[in-house]
């Protein structure tokens, strides 16, 4: 069975068995639920077919990219692949052979726990959340697991804090906690142990790290024997992972269950206890308890007298200041104080203030943070934007050689390599329409010789190097067919046919016919790097800028920037603090009314998304279109431009919905009621690709069933399937005046 792996932006990664369909989204219920970085609620589906695997999209908004293209139907993938969902890569992996070390990171089989990414909600239940994968030894790698634990560490057990650890038992193996609320605490081992996070438990070590069901001990007569059971993030001993295949284990073993440590004694006697402790159990078991809390007492106090002596004695010897904390202090930091000063000396190496940023130290720095806690948020937040900008510094860097040896094509790929989201993408700009200047001078030369030379393949190559450069500044009426036309190169247009303004781009076009007359509809490539500014300013310069020619109170203009970003609860707040200024006074009748609009469109978008979270976005229409109508009175000439948190969810959400709730009708033979749910999706939002689709589809039936149209009735299954602007409606209505219906 093939495994699908899934590389978080941190660069965790977990895997997945593929058995039947895995559904990916960052909505409740997915197969594969990830919730950063670009992904849709329902953004992908992969799923095995005949023995291929394959990789679908449904109606991203940000697309998937395999192998850098972006996908618009299934699309088979092989181990070599790589997709792109948002900030997450994706690659198969091949079918591992039985017996392997190697921890699978896939769904468990029932009763396990399904591992979660980082970021993954559980749905009710605490999740686990994912840790970094862990790095598997050269044993583990090969698939053999006993010859990597043969070799276990001769570090000895860490002795266990005194305070609050319950008395080990009269006899028997043991686990004692080294670590945390666990440090101290004996878990004896009798017959099968679950170790886990919830009942049923033997063991039950609440922390995140830590699976509902995580790993099994068994102790026989034989010995103690350890097994992983799939859990989220493993089970380690001496350092090495652990499969579900049975590992005897030793004395002064050391067990890892998620971030829990713990030792394996196989015997309670072998447990570190304290001098006083060992000293009661010298007097024997028959001792008197009194009597042994006095010897205790007379020990104690004669301890506090010999240390008060020793002080005593070396201030009067070495008088000069001595540092009490010891060579050794470090070691005995807080773990929350060690990881916020190793995350400043992190940030102070990824800063540009000071100079060029040193992104391996930062990087170094960083690791050490994470090794204290491997699931800290910001410090995986630090590591993925130290990544970031390290692979974006190489673009950078090699884009500049490349540009300066005279190889702009190969410049200009570097540059479009470089995210938006990085601090090169800026100064990339400028050298990314330098070398643009230098390929499409020559391109454009070279096209238009190639296409009066009827050299059709030459021409094609050369023509595409330079409409991948124009089309960025074109829209997308500028380039493919409007909904429900059809692309048409030559000779005359019929009404519902189409053709580029562009003469160069019809040549183009022409010559890709020729040379290939089955060639997919040919797609501008996405290069933010060559986008126009307008595209590059942060669109709450926007707001902000409209907000203070609207509004000349400065708490009026904050709350307006805060209702655009979604905080609807912070624009009240804000609006509150102006009301109970008296002062502003003359403002307070303006801020009242907008207070009641902003409310009311929270109000009402969370009602909505209450209706498409039940699947019926029949019902969440309603207040849909009434928040969409109030947003606009907020948002006023910003409202289509510049669309705030909620219009721009409402908008997506409700198309994505419709489409899926359409797709099961149509799955259903049921293509009348389809097209209705597709039109309410439609009607709202034009960008869902899918919908566009399912749209042209019904458009299509409806244009069939109007001319198969014999009577009155037959008219409302045409006007069920017309979309508006197809011109259907309107066929229909004048044939309904022309037949005289009701």
């Amino acid at each position: 069975m093939a495994t699908l792996v899934v590389r978080h932006p941190d660069g965790t990664e977990n895997e997945f068995a593929i058995a039947g369909e895995l559904k990916i989204g960052r909505q409740q219920g997915s197969d594969i639920l990830i919730t950063e970085g670009g992904v849709s609620r329902t953004h992908a589906r992969v799923f095995d077919e005949g023995g291929t695997v394959f990789i679908e999209d449904v109606g991203s908004a940000n697309g998937t990219f395999v192998d850098g293209q972006r996908i618009m139907a299934p699309t088979a993938l092989t181990p070599q692949s790589e997709v792109l969902l948002g900030d997450y890569v994706l690659r198969l992996k091949a079918a591992a052979a039985r017996g392997s070390g190697a921890r699978r990171a896939a769904k468990p089989a029932a009763g396990g726990d399904e591992a979660m990414p980082v970021g993954g909600e559980g749905g009710g239940a605490r999740a686990t959340r994912a840790m970094p994968s862990i790095k598997k030894g050269p044993g583990a790698a090969k698939g053999e697991p006993g010859a990597a634990l043969a070799k276990r560490p001769a570090r000895p057990a860490r002795p266990a804090p005194g305070g609050g650890a319950r008395p080990p038992p009269a006899g028997g193996p043991v686990l004692r906690g080294m670590v945390g609320p666990w440090a101290g605490q004996t878990y004896p081992l009798k017959g099968k142990v679950l170790v886990g996070r919830q009942p049923p438990a033997g063991i039950m070590l609440d922390d995140d790290s830590v699976s509902r069901r995580h790993a099994e001990l068994e102790a026989t007569s034989a010995g103690v024997t350890v097994r992983d059971l799939g859990s989220a993030n493993g089970t380690l001993l001496n350092g090495e992972p652990l499969d579900q295949t049975p590992v005897p284990l030793e004395p002064g073993d050391q067990l890892q269950f998620g971030v829990v440590e713990m030792s394996f004694e196989p015997e309670p006697s072998a447990a570190p206890v304290r001098r006083g402790a060992a000293g009661a159990a010298r007097g024997g078991a028959d001792e008197d308890p009194a009597a042994r809390r006095k010897k205790l007492i007379m020990v104690a106090a004669g301890l506090v007298g010999m240390l008060l002596m020793v002080g005593m004695v070396s201030s009067i010897l070495n008088p000069t200041p001595v540092d009490v904390q010891g060579p050794g202090a470090g070691a005995q930091m807080d773990p929350t104080q060690k990881i916020q000063e190793l995350l400043s000396e992190c940030r102070s190496y990824a800063s540009s203030e000071l100079g060029a940023p040193n992104w391996e130290k930062a990087s170094e720095i960083c690791t050490q943070a994470l090794d204290l806690d491997p699931i800290h948020a910001e410090a995986n937040t630090l590591i993925r934007r130290i990544k970031l900008e390290q692979e974006s510094f190489e673009h950078y860097s090699q884009g500049e050689r490349l540009l300066q040896r005279l190889k702009p094509e190969e410049a200009l790929e570097s540059f479009r390599k470089i995210q938006k989201e990085s601090e090169y993408f800026r100064r990339a700009r400028s050298k990314a329409r330098e070398a643009a200047e230098s390929v499409t001078k020559r391109a454009l030369d070279d096209c238009k010789r190639y296409l009066g030379n009827s050299q059709w393949s030459a021409a094609v190559s050369r023509c595409e190097v330079y409409m991948s450069v124009w089309c960025q500044s074109k829209t997308r009426e500028d380039l493919q067919p409007p909904l429900g036309f059809t692309l048409k190169l030559v000779g005359r247009l019929r009404r519902d046919e189409w053709r580029p303004k562009d003469s160069l781009f019809v040549k183009f076009l022409i010559a890709r016919e020729k040379v290939d007359a089955n060639a997919a509809p040919w797609e501008c490539p996405v290069a933010e790097v060559l986008a126009g500014d307008e595209r590059v300013v942060d669109p709450r310069t926007f707001v902000m800028e409209a907000a203070k020619k609207r509004f000349p109170n400065k708490l009026m203009q904050a709350a307006l920037l805060d209702y655009w970003g979604g905080r609807g609860s912070e624009a009240l707040a804000t609006m509150q603090k102006l009301r109970a200024n008296y002062e502003s006074a003359q403002y307070h009748a303006e801020a009242d009314e907008l207070m009641k609009v902003m409310s009311t469109v929270d109000q009402l978008f969370k009602a909505g998304q209450s209706f498409l979270a039940a699947e019926d976005p029949e019902k969440a229409a309603e207040p849909f279109r009434e928040a969409l109508a109030m947003d606009k009175a907020v948002m006023m000439e910003l409202a289509e431009s510049k669309p705030s948190f909620y219009r721009r969810n409402i908008l997506q959400d409700i198309a994505e919905k419709s489409y899926l709730r359409g797709k099961q009708w149509a799955d259903r033979e049921d293509r009348r009621r389809a097209c209705r749910v597709w039109k309410l999706g439609f009607s709202f939002y034009a960008g869902n690709p899918n919908l566009n689709k399912a749209a042209a589809f019904c458009s299509s039936r409806a244009l069939e069933a109007f001319r198969a149209a014999e009577a009155c009735g037959d008219m409302a299954v045409a006007l069920d399937y017309a979309v508006k602007g197809d011109g259907v409606e309107e066929m229909v209505i004048a044939k309904q005046a022309e037949m005289g219906c009701k």
